[in-house]
């Protein structure tokens, strides 16, 4: 399989937008219900949690640099171990993508399109992803680094404008909703932080081997100060309100008074939300065909891009019946498996590697 090299910048664009992409509009929901006030608090519980991931996966793409994770995973569990362990990964990952997808589509369903079809705005998100992925990884990282600043500095820009409906009062009392709340409210963010050990599978493409582990840190650092930010802002607007809106980050931007130039600015929230997470699905389609061609043994990925995408259309048209059931399932089950898979999966490899002395 020909390998494109990318560079740590790329990397960065890449896996930022694959865990904030649909973060953005869930999390604040989740972690609300539990710790509205102290949102902030669980933001920082689940950087901590993706930084000890990222060390833990960086160390992982040093031992074993140039070498594609489906394959070495099995050299150091075993064959039947190591395959069993990633195929119960592209499971998760099959079954994880059909709900990103479901969100976006839902997201642009309320907010551009409430009468056209969700199975139609499905297929539309998908086309772009599936020409990417089968186009291979320089297309996905060239794609992810033009998007990623732009949409970085006009966020920040939105926050800027919203300063004057900032209440800090809202904010207090610090801790106020126990540590116990706190905790609850972090678990989820921690399964959304688990993607960073998506850096394995991309780590062999990397221009510069052997110092990897710098680039999922940074990452994390960026979308944990982000989350951080995010969450005092959804508070000190909103205070205990914001338990009761379905996406706080697109009620907050339509908060900003309008100027002589710009008389809604929600249009660019929703733009920031469709190239982020068309990054993010494309990250996710992307090693899905690249895990599944690499544990059948294929020479390529691109055969099995535009069937993976078809199988994943027609099964997310069936997946979810509400955003309620979403929300609950997310809040509930979601972590209950996604974090022991992908915080235990990396670390088990890399425990098993330093006993067996393998590298």
């Amino acid at each position: 399989m020909q390998k494109y090299r990318i560079s740590g910048g790329q990397l960065i664009g890449m896996m930022f937008w694959t865990i904030m992409g649909t973060a953005i509009i869930s999390l604040p929901v989740l972690i609300g219900h539990h710790a509205p006030r102290d949102a902030w608090a669980a933001a920082v519980l689940f950087t901590i949690g993706g930084i000890g991931l990222s060390l833990i996966v960086g160390a992982l793409a040093n031992r074993f640099p140039r070498r594609d994770f489906v394959v070495y995973s099995q050299q150091v569990l075993g064959t039947w171990m190591g395959k069993l362990l990633i195929l119960a990964f592209l499971v998760w990952l099959f079954h994880t993508m059909g709900f990103v997808l479901w969100q976006i589509a839902n997201f642009i369903s309320l907010s551009l399109l409430p009468k056209t079809p969700i199975v139609a705005i499905m297929a539309i998100l998908l086309l772009p992803s599936v020409y990417v992925v089968f186009d291979g990884i320089e297309s996905l990282s060239r794609c992810s680094q033009v998007i990623f600043l732009p949409t970085i500095i006009i966020i920040y820009l939105l926050y800027l404008m919203l300063i004057p409906d900032v209440n800090l009062e809202n904010l207090l009392p610090i801790f106020g909703d126990g540590a116990a709340n706190i905790f609850r409210a972090s678990i989820t963010p921690l399964a959304w932080a688990g993607e960073i050990m998506f850096v394995v599978f991309l780590a062999p493409f990397l221009n510069k081997a052997g110092n990897t582990i710098k680039y999922p840190v940074i990452t994390m650092v960026l979308i944990g100060f982000g989350g951080v930010i995010n969450e005092l802002f959804y508070t000190a607007v909103f205070g205990l309100l914001r338990q009761h809106s379905s996406n706080p980050f697109y009620s907050l931007i339509r908060y900003i008074r309008p100027t002589a130039f710009v008389e809604r600015y929600d249009i660019l929230f929703v733009t920031i939300n469709l190239l982020g997470n068309f990054v993010k699905l494309s990250v996710f389609l992307y090693i899905f065909v690249l895990g599944l061609s690499q544990l059948m043994g294929m020479k390529s990925h691109r055969p099995l891009t535009l069937p993976s995408a078809a199988a994943l259309l027609l099964s997310t048209n069936y997946l979810v019946n509400s955003p309620n059931e979403l929300v609950a399932f997310l809040d509930t089950v979601f972590p209950l498996y996604t974090i022991p898979l992908l915080y235990g999966l990396p670390a088990l490899v890399l425990l098993v590697a330093a006993i067996r002395r393998i590298k």
